[in-house]
């Protein structure tokens, strides 16, 4: 009884969290990967992008996609060059507001708009990342940055562009909504 009173007291003590931890060190390259799911602001502007272009033909998608991930790419070296160069949550939030309600309206967007809202938004998200190093480490770091950029929207994409096939566009509606309501919720966070 002792024992299981001394095992709950120290579990039940405060420890100091470390953020990026979920799957301890996998390396720079691992960890650029998985950034998008591990950096909340990414992960909901990148996820409103996704969304967005599953709402809009094939033929912008083609387009937009290849857009996005240049621009990601273009935005990783960026913030490499100005690493205090930062995208407040805040704004972050609002832009995915914008893209869901844009996602959510459902409405076929010209290509030309399309594109440049794919590559501001990838923009956005690539910079709200870590800034990578000048170095082997933080090279191997941004390229898998990209590549998770270009794997996460495309996963997202896929899944929601499979919701609609089988259960109508209102399923792409309703993920729209909900990532309404966590951007509304993330915009109105401190800090």
């Amino acid at each position: 009884m002792r024992s299981l009173a001394l095992a709950v007291a120290l579990a039940l003590l405060p420890r100091i969290a470390l953020a990026h931890e979920a799957f301890g060190d996998l390396g720079p390259f691992y960890g650029g990967l998985l950034h998008p799911v591990m950096a909340p602001l990414q992960t909901l502007v990148l996820a409103a992008l996704a969304i967005l272009l599953a709402r809009q033909p094939l033929d912008g998608v083609r387009a937009a996609y290849p857009a996005l991930v240049l621009a990601g790419a273009g935005a990783i070296v960026l913030h490499a060059a100005m690493p205090d160069l930062a995208v407040p949550m805040r704004l972050g939030a609002a832009a995915a507001v914008m893209l869901g309600g844009l996602a959510l309206w459902g409405v076929a967007l010209p290509r030309g708009v399309l594109v440049v809202l794919a590559m501001t938004g990838a923009a956005l998200a690539a910079v709200s990342g870590d800034a990578a190093a000048l170095t082997r480490a933080g090279l191997l770091g941004a390229v898998g940055s990209i590549l998770g950029i270009a794997a996460f929207v495309l996963l997202v994409w896929g899944l929601v562009d499979i919701l609609q096939s089988r259960l109508g566009r209102v399923s792409g509606a309703v993920a729209a909504a909900w990532l309404i309501a966590i951007g509304a919720m993330a915009a109105v966070l401190p800090g």
